[in-house]
């Protein structure tokens, strides 16, 4: 049972004709004798009691008369039916108009995931779309425009699969994250580079973990957020301007320490050289192999040179090594970057990514949880 104004809404309103029809019944008393007692057509209280006819102040003066049952109360009857069809009414254009709306939302993005991750698949569709409303401090329905606003599109492939309304649904749901956040300090040109320069210390000292990075993020004035993933949504970070605050956010898709300090490095380069009001958010999704916009390599360049200076890099690898075993070559890196101040973790990484080659499972990267 519904509720307006704190009154509960009953499912049908009923009219005073139906309790008039059973307490005639109750009486023994027919229709046709009754309206000729009141000295009412019988078809006219035949009407009434059917819900057809309204009641008036003379046929509830003439049934006070008759049944000894108050004036008062047969108008309290009747407003209280005039009030509820009323309100039966409105509550069934606002159903008509949730299921639409749910539709409507449905042909866009991915609702029945978006209500599971709010909460909300409990709720009547009316109360769902209520609180979704409420929610979000846009138009769900112009939602799409999330899309235009990624730099670099995405491209499908057999190695990334992509689920179109799952994406959207995700970027939603980071739209209504950052909503929620609250005002950090001023963010200023060359925090972001700052801010790399920390993380990428942290990240090669060992030192680094989620409390460190949104410490750090937010001194520099850059807000730090997780959202987690959907199904078939490879997003491994996102970074954008909210008013005049930077924001990246994170998925933890892969529960890898040192991955997560790439992801943020790349980001923190968008936001330091590329967000603009043109290219107001940049995603970066299985590494950034899904996008040929230049940026994008500018960014993973910068990631790269944050946590392994090249310098650095073709110093480790000029240290001779007497085997030609792939896992001596790994221990010999290892043992070269951690002399040189560099995680062993972040430069066996490097290396099995330059050289394609992922057969050990020797200095793994610290874990997330």
């Amino acid at each position: 049972m519904a509720t307006k104004n704190n009154r509960l809404i009953p499912g049908r309103a009923i009219h005073p004709g139906e309790i008039l029809r059973e307490e005639l019944r109750e009486r023994g008393i027919k229709q046709k004798d009754f309206a000729q007692s009141i000295g009412v057509q019988a078809t006219h209280l035949n009407e009434f009691i059917k819900g057809k006819r309204n009641l008036n102040e003379d046929l509830a003066m003439k049934l006070e008369s008759q049944l000894g049952i108050s004036f008062k109360v047969w108008m309290n009857l009747h407003n209280g039916y005039m009030y509820e069809s009323k309100a039966l009414k409105e509550k069934r254009a606002e159903e008509q108009y949730a299921v639409q709306f749910e539709q409507a939302c449905a042909n866009i993005f991915n609702i029945q995931a978006l209500y599971k991750r709010l909460d909300l698949t409990m709720l009547s569709c009316t109360e769902r779309v209520k609180e979704i409303k409420k929610l979000f401090p846009f138009d769900l329905l112009s939602s799409n425009e999330l899309r235009m606003q990624v730099s670099g599109m995405y491209k499908h492939s057999e190695k990334v699969q992509i689920d179109e309304k799952n994406m959207l649904t995700w970027l939603i749901l980071n739209k209504l994250e950052i909503s929620r956040i609250k005002t950090l300090n001023n963010y200023e040109k060359g925090n972001a580079t700052k801010a790399a320069k920390e993380i990428a210390c942290m990240a090669n000292n060992r030192t680094l973990s989620i409390a460190a990075i949104e410490q750090c993020l937010n001194e520099y004035g850059i807000a730090y957020i997780k959202v987690e993933k959907l199904d078939k949504v490879p997003i491994d970070a996102y970074s954008t301007i909210s008013g005049n605050m930077p924001v990246i956010t994170v998925t933890y898709r892969y529960n890898d320490l040192d991955k997560l300090a790439f992801d943020i490095l790349h980001e923190l380069y968008h936001i330091e050289h590329h967000l603009s009001e043109e290219s107001n958010a940049f995603i970066s999704i299985e590494g950034t192999e899904y996008s040929n916009d230049p940026r994008e390599k500018e960014a993973n360049d910068f990631a790269r040179q944050m946590l392994i200076p090249d310098e650095i890099w073709v110093n480790i690898l000029k240290v001779g090594c007497t085997s030609l075993s792939p896992h001596q070559i790994v221990k010999t890196i290892a043992t070269e970057a951690e002399r040189c101040g560099i995680s062993p973790s972040i430069a066996i990484a490097r290396y099995k990514h330059e050289t394609d080659w992922y057969r050990t499972s020797s200095y793994k990267s610290p874990k997330i949880f």
